[in-house]
């Protein structure tokens, strides 16, 4: 992504999932003013709930990712609860 020029109207994260916060913070910067972010697995088959964990390096960084989107104030995010998850982000007004 670092070799990428912005900006885009649609950044699409599916990837390998120990990097998705990274990823996010890379696409951020390449967003358009009314872009969107759209995550997937997001909630990686429920297992991003607590009582849910499976120990896993892919679950933590899912875990991550969704307490980093919800703490950002630069941006504004929904999870579409579809299979394993979607989130789509846009930036705060």
């Amino acid at each position: 992504m670092t070799t990428l020029e912005g900006p885009f109207e649609l950044i699409f994260i599916d990837a390998d999932k120990v990097n998705y916060p990274h990823y996010f913070e890379a696409a951020l910067p390449l967003l358009s003013d009314n872009g969107l972010i759209v995550i997937d697995n997001t909630l990686w088959s429920g297992m991003v709930v607590p009582e849910h964990d499976d120990g896993e390096e892919n679950t933590r960084a899912m875990r991550e990712l969704n307490a980093k989107i919800v703490a950002d104030e630069r941006v504004i995010a929904v999870v579409v609860p579809l299979r394993d998850g979607v989130t789509i982000v846009r930036r705060a007004a």
